[in-house]
């Protein structure tokens, strides 16, 4: 693609997954998939771009503030993700109580501390994901049954947070279970210096077993976007138990083979 605006170049540079599946909804949607998955990139990011947990607070009400301007005045301030996401808001009457959830949602990651079990991760999972999801459907006029979204997004997002299980570690943040890790007698910062990380592969395979039975447990899609926002999943899952769960493996580097062609297939039966 050629020309892209603000919103699609941050996408494909930051979320390209993401920008995949955009790129299989109808025209009419793209942009404001586009705008969506920008803001979701801007409060996503706010944990790698400040060095104080109050400055993150601090940026992410302002994303609630300026929503809260959209929502209640009508009023647009300037800003390259904020207008385009003002503008699908309107043309598609997005619930402002989905943003306020996935802001709140990623107020966890400014606290710097584990998901104390399995079972936090997963509702984090959800939470930072399940509204994007829901979000995504709206905008291109699909209804779902809201669980099987919920288990689409949770399984999405714990294969994403496993596959950022390196780029995590090196910015000293772990999303992985304290329990589980500690089951495997080490604890963070043993994985922060690299001498535990021969235990990880144990924690991922059972996050990874939890994804999987989400993505059974959802049952036969409806929409297309919703089979290959699970068919992608999918692929990242059966490639990393290929590599026994070794996120560290230098073939989990390169996408899954034939990764586009496999995803728009899904979509068609």
């Amino acid at each position: 693609m050629t020309n892209l605006s603000y919103c699609a170049e941050t996408v494909r540079k930051y979320d390209p997954d993401r920008f995949l599946l955009s790129l299989f909804a109808a025209p009419a949607c793209r942009e404001a998939l586009f705008a969506l998955y920008a803001f979701n990139y801007e409060i996503a990011k706010t944990r790698e771009v400040v060095t104080e947990t109050q400055l993150g607070l601090i940026r992410q009400q302002w994303w609630r503030d300026a929503l809260a301007g959209v929502y209640e005045h009508g009023k647009v301030l300037e800003h390259q993700v904020l207008q385009p996401l003002a503008a699908a808001i309107k043309t598609h009457d997005l619930p402002r109580e989905a943003f306020d959830n996935l802001i709140y949602a990623r107020e966890f990651d400014l606290e710097d501390r584990l998901p104390a079990t399995l079972e936090g991760l997963v509702k984090y999972a959800e939470y930072t994901s399940a509204p994007l999801l829901s979000l995504s459907l709206k905008i291109q006029g699909v209804t779902a049954e809201q669980p099987q979204v919920d288990k689409i997004a949770t399984a999405y997002a714990l294969t994403g947070l496993m596959r950022a299980i390196p780029v995590h570690l090196s910015q000293r943040r772990c999303y992985m279970p304290e329990n589980l890790v500690q089951r495997q007698q080490v604890t963070v910062y043993d994985l922060y210096d690299g001498t535990g990380i021969a235990k990880l592969p144990a924690v991922v395979a059972e996050v990874a077993g939890v994804a999987e039975k989400l993505l059974q447990d959802a049952g036969a899609m409806c929409h297309p976007f919703l089979k290959r926002q699970a068919k992608l999943a999918a692929l990242y899952l059966s490639q990393m138990k290929s590599q026994e769960y070794d996120v560290f493996s230098n073939k989990l580097a390169a996408p899954p083979a034939l990764r586009e062609l496999r995803v728009w297939w899904a979509g068609i039966f």
